[in-house]
Formats: C-alpha cells, sequence, structure tokens
C-alpha cells in the first residue's frame, strides 16, 4: 500500500478504489477524526471496499465501483446540519434525504461517529453506524458498520468529497 505521504499525488478514487478491506482497514486507522465543525452541508459520497468483494479480480471490482459513482445508483452523499444529518438519495429535482444520523464524536474520540439509532428511522438502519475521518483537505474517508449483539462489521467503505 503507499505511504500517506504519497497519498495527494493520486486520484483518491483511484487509489481507494484498489485496495481491500483490510487495507482500507489498516489506513483508516493512521487517519484523524473527522470535527463536527468541519462537516457542514452537503457532501458527494463514492462508494468501494464492499465486503465480500476483495476476492474479485481488481479489473472487475474497478468496473463495478465505476458503474456505482453513475447515476444507476441512487445514493448521492450525505446533508450534515449541526448535530444532525441524512443520506441524500436521488437525482436532481428527485433527490430526497432518507437515513436520518446524529453526529457526534465516538467515545475514544478517535472517529467521527454517525449514529443511526435514532426515532424515525426504521429497524433496519438503527443499527448502522458510520464512522469518518479525514483523509485529505475536503475529503474524509469514512465506513459503514453494523452493530450485532456480539459485535461490530464493517460493511463498506465510501469518501466523503464538498459539493460547491
Amino acid at each position: 500500500m503507499a505511504s500517506l505521504h504519497t497519498l495527494s499525488s493520486l486520484p483518491p478514487r483511484t487509489f481507494l478504489a484498489s485496495h481491500r478491506q483490510d487495507e482500507l482497514d489498516a489506513l483508516f486507522a493512521t487517519l484523524p477524526a473527522a470535527q463536527p465543525s468541519e462537516l457542514q452541508g452537503e457532501y458527494q459520497g463514492t462508494l468501494f471496499g464492499i465486503r465480500g468483494l476483495s476476492g474479485l479480480p481488481v479489473a472487475f471490482k474497478g468496473m463495478l465501483y465505476r458503474l456505482l459513482a453513475t447515476w444507476l445508483n441512487p445514493w448521492e452523499g450525505k446533508q450534515f446540519d449541526g448535530d444532525n444529518g441524512a443520506n441524500l438519495w436521488g437525482h436532481g429535482r428527485l433527490q430526497g434525504r432518507w437515513g436520518q444520523y446524529r453526529i457526534q464524536p465516538h467515545t475514544d474520540n478517535a472517529v467521527l461517529a454517525l449514529d443511526y439509532n435514532v426515532d424515525g428511522n426504521p429497524a433496519l438502519l438503527r443499527p448502522i453506524l458510520g464512522e469518518v475521518r479525514r483523509f485529505q483537505d475536503g475529503l474524509f474517508l469514512a465506513r459503514m458498520r453494523y452493530r450485532t449483539r456480539r459485535d461490530t462489521h464493517t460493511l463498506l467503505y465510501f469518501t466523503l468529497q464538498e459539493t460547491h
């Protein structure tokens, strides 16, 4: 895996999408926590590092992740507003917000937590926990985790990039 010193010279999507989930876990652990004040407004999201796809050929994974960055994927990103936020779904005038979360520093302050265990969310969403760290200026590396009675599992990684 490339060192953090060479990250700024690589296109973030290319660099991140080419790694297995265990490599993304290792990178994520080295990044500084995002602060709530850094994330306000709307952020474009890009999915990759999906659990279960690490064994696929790199070319196939690359094609799949490029496809997920097109209009075929209705998830657009996230919206942050103070201590709360929501996922942005749909395109253009058909865009809406669904999947609310509470924004808070994690108990050990290592990540910024997006906790979906809030009133208004269906039971299926409540175990979701997002975690956000700063990757580069204006670009955040995040992961979606699912809490069970026994453990918390990382389901996928995504980036959040400021929209202007």
